[in-house]
């Protein structure tokens, strides 16, 4: 893994973790609880298995391939405008903080291995141009 790609083991409290901007987040409501993922322009939510199951891990990565085994389940542009991205489970204050190679909008792909009750979690920010 390089400083593009990050990756750590959360405890996905109220079975979600998170990726957002950490200046000004608007965290995004879940309609009915039973989406994969849901998005605001600044924060994305994504829905993981409970945390009693165990840990889930994140991975963040940038301008990178599509990895085999894992189901997109979100698309969204991503208002990153500090030109740093946060991700983990901020309920358990886990959560790390990457700086991006460049500050504004990126288009965030979320991928997971089982959508709704991921273990696993692929997030890949690409710049928007």
């Amino acid at each position: 893994m390089t400083d593009m790609d990050r990756q750590l083991r959360v405890t996905p409290l109220n079975a979600q973790v998170a990726i957002f901007s950490p200046g000004a987040p608007e965290f995004p409501e879940w309609e009915t609880g039973d989406e994969p993922a849901v998005a605001t322009t600044t924060a994305i939510l994504i829905a993981t298995r409970d945390d009693l199951a165990g840990e889930v891990t994140l991975r963040v990565r940038i301008d990178a391939a599509p990895v085999d085994g894992f189901a997109e389940v979100l698309t969204a542009t991503l208002l990153l405008s500090d030109g740093v991205v946060a991700s983990g489970s901020f309920l358990s204050g886990e959560i790390e903080r990457m700086p991006l190679p460049t500050a504004g909008a990126h288009l965030a792909t979320v991928s997971v291995d089982v959508p709704g009750e991921a273990s696993s979690v692929l997030v890949t920010l690409t710049p928007a141009t």
